[in-house]
């Protein structure tokens, strides 16, 4: 699905959504404090309380490079992350969507990461005999540098969400550039951090120079689903730092109002892309 296509004196710039399968999580966890009677009437859960997420990844394609933002839960399972979600994938995995562009691991040329959880880097690493390799053989890979290192030194609340074999290898093996604040990957794409969901998260921005009328933003987890970016105090029960990503979503709520910008959800299923708006009441929603 290929949502937005830049066009400017530049090449042109295409933005793909992608899946590595969809999730299925405790609605508890994926909505926090907001009561169940409020989110469930948006988002029935299934009989074990679980909503769907989607595994969405996304591929930018500027004619020279191919930069995959994010890259799903992979192949490395273990029990630590079937303890916390489960994967199904009727149309296969990252890896299928990719051969379905076109593309092989091989022609991944970066692999941008919004953060290190399990469900956002699974496909960064994968298994070659009895060593983990990069998936992406000629990819450098980005995160900020505050992800790298909360994720190399976790505690209780967070040890069972980074699993060291999808990101420490891309470390050792020289391929993984830490980020210290904002960063130009690409001329079309820009890292920006996003404290909120993590200390050390980033969201992607995706624009034909800075005056682009209708830049896109990848939000990754600075909100599991459209309605956690319009409505500013609902939250997941993952976020390390709650408070902090109230005031993220709202700077970036404005943001994306002043320059109409195409939001990129991580997870939603049923609006995976839109632009944020009010509705008649005055009430700001993301519409498709």
């Amino acid at each position: 699905m290929v949502i937005e296509t830049h066009r400017t004196e530049s090449p042109i710039v295409n933005v793909s959504l992608l899946s590595d399968g969809i999730s299925y999580w405790d609605g508890g966890g994926a909505f926090g404090l907001v009561p169940r009677m409020k989110w469930m009437k948006l988002l029935p859960p299934d009989e074990q309380n679980r909503v769907p997420q989607e595994l969405r990844c996304v591929l930018v394609q500027d004619g020279e490079r191919n930069v995959l933002v994010d890259c799903g839960a992979g192949d490395k399972h273990n029990d630590a992350r079937a303890a916390q979600f489960e994967v199904q994938q009727p149309r296969g995995s990252l890896l299928d969507d990719l051969a379905r562009h076109g593309l092989s691991t091989g022609d991944i040329d970066i692999v941008v990461l919004t953060h290190l959880h399990g469900d956002h880097c699974g496909w960064a690493t994968r298994r070659a005999g009895q060593s983990i390799v990069p998936t992406f053989p000629k990819a450098r890979y980005y995160v900020q540098r505050q992800e790298y290192h909360d994720a190399t030194h976790t505690n209780e609340r967070t040890r069972n969400t980074y699993f060291a074999e999808n990101f420490i290898p891309l470390f050792e093996q020289g391929v993984l550039t830490l980020l210290d604040g904002p960063a130009d990957i690409t001329p079309a794409v820009r890292a920006v951090p996003t404290p909120g969901h993590t200390a050390g998260h980033q969201s992607v921005i995706v624009q034909q120079g800075r005056l682009d009328p209708a830049p896109i933003l990848i939000l990754g987890d600075m909100a599991t689903y459209m309605i956690q970016f319009a409505r500013l105090p609902w939250l997941t029960a993952y976020d390390v730092l709650p408070l902090q990503n109230i005031e993220t979503k709202r700077y970036w709520q404005q943001w994306a109002l002043e320059r109409q910008a195409v939001l990129i959800s991580p997870h939603d299923t049923r609006t995976p892309s839109g632009r944020l708006a009010k509705d008649a009441k005055g009430y700001l929603q993301v519409a498709p």
